[in-house]
């Protein structure tokens, strides 16, 4: 992701833009299809390589991975939730203006004080909304990523909320008209851009100018895609991580959140990656700033000559909420597109309808933000100082200051998770999280688990007490009668005896909600 920002900002001397261009692609079928003009009033028509290049690499991801997330089954009202979502969040980002991906990984890698505004103003309305989507049952939906494998493999540990909701082997994707129509909603605005960028006259048809740009364009879309598809990280968990620590464990097996996004959060793995996409850019912006006199770039250009106003203010929640709602942020969303992720899909049409009332009203909306503005400096060192070389040395604190807490993450996170440093930067996510469970074989049936879900290894760097939310799920999922579940105590974990009654209800229970989940077919 990083290299994927730094590429762009190299050539073109800012960081990548995706938003506006979404915005131009959708008005790309007003003017090939339906001839009308609508959001074209304001976004002509266009080919966004970027976005282009992010599907393409996501998709790469699938292929070598041998498997796309078409599988995964998702419930109508979470799709409801990820289309809400998607209008939110695009509304935001025309407040803004730009996307999480923007303010995140660009605006704070140039020391943006719009970006940290949104930044921090954005947190608590993503804990927010968090809430409010687990509390309605979809609390199992917050992961990472979905893998078939390390579905099944929870599922045969007794996990239930790591697979419960995505995984039914019964389910074919190409039956499911929400994803069919979804899809068909999405390829005809890829086609259409595609047409108008081989055959149009728009600034990046290939026959407007000079091809390389394009193909510049292109390989950083192609990075930022591949990148934020293989990590599944987003800007929004991101910034949560930290905040998580201080959530009770309990907390989060109440809204049923599934336990490799518990201790994902614990690790602070998140936070690593997205830190260290914004390193890789922060560290290419210093060089050329002090090396070559290049301007920083201004993350806040609207209305110019002022850093931070009261769009910013407005967008932070939009875009934290909508991030949460879509199960990520713009860019992940596309990432999750190119993935085959149905939520993706149709938070992506989302934002054409979030686009709408700035279409409408965008003299009045861009006349409000021009008349409330607050601090003329674009970047921290502005805001600091007013001399160059102050300026100057400030920056490199900055990036000192990011490194360094890079560094802190990892050493931290790896010993929270029981893994050694290297472990932590190489080894996937799943494995990490799970490399403690001895389930049985993903071939045995699930009814043949003679009573054991599924064991924790015993590993001499952890403590028997970090497993603990391992060992609730598994003890609560157990088919055995009678089967025992973990009563947490101040360091142990004693167990107690579950009584078949009990045990059948809560089963019966975990039947009929998973039975009112599905996805229409």
């Amino acid at each position: 992701m990083g290299l994927g920002e730094a590429i762009y900002f190299l050539t073109f001397g800012k960081f990548i833009p995706v938003t506006t261009g979404l915005a131009k692609m959708f008005s790309t079928v007003e003017a090939n299809i339906t001839h009308t003009s609508t959001i074209s009033k304001v976004y002509s028509p266009d080919v966004h390589w970027i976005i282009i290049g992010a599907l393409l690499g996501a998709w790469l991801v699938g292929r070598l991975e041998g498997e796309s997330r078409n599988w995964v089954k998702y419930s109508p009202g979470m799709l409801l939730v990820a289309f809400l979502g998607g209008i939110i969040f695009g509304f935001g980002t025309r407040l803004g203006p730009g996307c999480t991906t923007h303010h995140i990984f660009g605006g704070l890698a140039v020391m943006s004080v719009a970006s940290w505004t949104i930044a921090v103003l954005g947190l608590p309305f993503a804990f927010l909304a968090f809430e409010l989507v687990a509390r309605l049952g979809y609390g199992p939906y917050f992961k990472h990523q979905e893998t078939r494998s390390v579905c099944q493999t929870c599922r045969n540990a007794g996990l239930d909320d790591d697979h419960r909701l995505v995984l039914d082997e019964k389910y074919n994707p190409w039956k499911s008209w929400l994803r069919m129509g979804a899809w068909s909603i999405v390829a005809v605005v890829i086609v259409s851009s595609l047409y108008t960028g081989f055959f149009g006259a728009s600034g990046q048809a290939l026959g407007s100018g000079p091809l390389w740009p394009n193909i510049i364009r292109l390989i950083a879309g192609a990075c930022l895609g591949f990148g934020i598809a293989k990590a599944g990280v987003g800007t929004e968990c991101g910034l949560m991580a930290p905040e998580s620590l201080l959530v009770p464990e309990s907390h989060y097996r109440k809204l049923n959140i599934p336990v490799v996004t518990q201790r994902m959060f614990q690790a602070l793995l998140p936070v690593s990656g997205v830190l260290a996409a914004i390193l890789v850019l922060n560290i290419a912006v210093l060089v050329m700033w002090l090396g070559f006199g290049w301007p920083v770039p201004n993350a806040a250009p609207k209305p110019q000559g002022w850093g931070l106003h009261i769009g910013h203010l407005l967008a932070a929640p939009c875009l934290a909420i909508g991030s949460v709602f879509m199960i990520g942020c713009e860019i992940r969303t596309y990432g999750r597109v190119g993935l085959g992720y149905l939520t993706g899909i149709v938070g992506l049409i989302g934002f054409y309808f979030g686009y709408l009332p700035y279409v409408y009203f965008q003299g009045a909306i861009d006349g409000f933000i021009a008349n409330h503005t607050f601090l003329r400096a674009t970047n921290i060192p502005e805001l600091l100082t007013s001399d160059p070389v102050g300026q100057k040395v400030v920056g490199v604190a900055y990036t000192v200051l990011l490194a360094s807490l890079f560094v802190l993450v990892v050493v931290q996170g790896a010993k929270r998770i029981g893994a050694s440093p290297v472990e932590y930067l190489t080894v996937n996510t799943d494995d990490l999280v799970l490399r403690n469970i001895d389930a049985i074989p993903v071939s045995a049936p699930v009814r043949a688990r003679t009573g054991r879900p599924g064991r924790l290894r015993e590993s001499p760097s952890r403590p028997a007490d970090a497993d603990a939310a391992h060992a609730n799920a598994a003890a609560r999922s157990s088919t055995a009668v009678g089967r025992t579940e973990p009563e947490r105590g101040p360091t142990t974990m004693a167990p107690r005896t579950v009584a078949p009654a009990a045990m059948a209800e809560a089963d019966a229970q975990r039947a009929r909600a998973g039975r009112g989940a599905g996805e229409s077919h």
